[in-house]
């Protein structure tokens, strides 16, 4: 389970930029974690570029590493992500030599730094989308040494010092490796390499230089901006695989690599968002918007947790709603309902479908033809979606409810099986149950 960050848009966003998250990937058996080199795998550094961060997420979720470590950070620019923006701040690619210590990303800029420079990395790969199709020389607008996309990049031929100090080598045959599984040959991949040392005052200030400035092994992939979602994921998940060959770290992964399996993943309907206490609610398939959606007040949106299985979820306050983002899309818009959250209640006594139970509260419960709520004292249960009254505050416990009772505009899903049943302990909110007619 996925502890995942929170961005509020404007005086808060800088306690959220602080926050890189890393997670790694390693053997089950800790002793071969250093039996392989070890990668720093990055994405996301523009926020508008969702091929590298979609495919970081499918390699947390979907790889497992056998032997060595891989490092991931699935996203680095957070708040750009889930603004769909390229860069909040500027471009976070072009901070990496002097920068301002009162730049908004100071802090977020040094902790990849660190990352960057810990004697455990051995090489480093930083995943980009890119317009057009790179060509050494000039075709066309759209294939020419000025594009960027479908290209594999160093910024010189050799590292003195590092561990894998060949990176031409590396490319070529990484190249070599993403080009046996081409889907169009307008997508053929070739080495675009930079030469940056010898003047490229902008690459200069790319997060690659500093790597290998840092004596590690720095290595971009770039997915065409060209291509659908899936199959820059596709390309980009390629290079990957390429780059762990030759680096010699053993993997496996659970799904056959093409872009119809690619899509399917992206697209999963198992993934969830589970926010603070509430139960966990799926990211797809949700009402474009949830109406008078409880949330705790008096506390700013960045403390506020949230878990997911994915690892590019996130919420993000727009004027007065908060969106549930999953990468650049919108799951849904939740118009909060800002109430004090009062966790003493821990479970209730239900009736589903003729059997007594005791539920917990932030759980998810199937219903086939109705479910009754026991009263409890000092304890109002509201049916979002089911009315017996006219009452501003009802208590809807001690009623038996079908399917049919509830007004199908409430549900919480675009299928309308999915309910909530909300708990009030005098003007406190004290959790919420879903229930899901099946």
């Amino acid at each position: 389970m996925k502890k995942i960050w929170l961005l509020v848009w404007g005086l808060y966003s800088w306690v959220f930029l602080n926050a890189i998250e890393t997670i790694e990937k390693a053997p089950t058996d800790l002793e071969d974690r250093d039996k392989a080199p070890h990668l720093l795998l990055l994405a996301g550094i523009q926020g508008d570029e969702p091929g590298g961060f979609n495919a970081t997420n499918l390699f947390l979720m979907h790889y497992s590493v056998l032997k060595g470590l891989v490092e991931v950070v699935p996203v680095l620019n957070k708040p750009s992500m889930l603004r769909n923006h390229r860069g909040l701040y500027g471009d976070m690619n072009r901070k990496f030599a002097a920068l301002d210590k009162n730049d908004p990303e100071y802090p977020t800029i040094q902790e990849i730094k660190s990352l960057i420079a810990k004697p455990n990395i051995d090489a480093v790969l930083h995943l980009h989308d890119g317009g057009g199709y790179y060509r050494p020389v000039y075709v066309d607008a759209m294939l020419n040494p000025k594009r960027w996309g479908n290209c594999f990049i160093i910024d010189q031929d050799e590292v003195k010092g590092a561990k894998f100090p060949n990176l031409l080598s590396f490319a070529n045959n990484t190249i070599e490796s993403i080009n046996a599984h081409l889907l169009r040959p307008i997508e053929e991949y070739h080495l675009k390499n930079t030469r940056t040392a010898q003047g490229d005052t902008e690459m200069q200030k790319a997060l690659t230089f500093y790597a290998i400035n840092q004596k590690k092994s720095a290595f971009a992939n770039e997915a065409s901006k060209e291509l659908p979602l899936a199959s820059r994921v596709f390309y980009h998940l390629q290079a990957i695989e390429g780059l762990l060959n030759q680096l010699n770290i053993p993997f496996k992964r659970d799904f056959e690599l093409n872009p119809s399996s690619v899509h399917a993943l992206i697209n999963d309907k198992s993934l969830w968002a589970k926010i603070s206490s509430l139960p966990k609610i799926p990211l797809f398939n949700l009402r474009p918007r949830l109406n008078h959606f409880p949330l705790p007040h008096n506390t700013k949106i960045p403390q506020i947790p949230i878990e997911s299985n994915a690892y590019i979820v996130g919420l993000v306050k727009n004027k007065q709603e908060v969106f549930l983002k999953y990468g650049n899309k919108l799951m849904t818009r939740l118009s909060p309902f800002y109430i004090e959250f009062d966790p003493s209640l821990e479970e209730v006594k239900m009736q589903i479908d003729n059997k007594d139970q005791m539920v917990k509260i932030g759980s998810v419960v199937e219903v086939k033809e109705s479910f009754y709520i026991h009263a409890m004292d000092n304890i109002r249960a509201n049916v979002i979606g089911f009315s017996v009254s006219n009452e501003n505050k009802p208590n809807e416990a001690g009623y038996t409810i079908r399917f049919k009772d509830f007004q199908k505009r409430f549900s919480l899903d675009k299928q309308e099986r999915i309910y909530r049943i909300e708990f009030y302990k005098n003007n406190a909110f004290s959790g919420m149950i879903l229930v899901k007619f099946v």
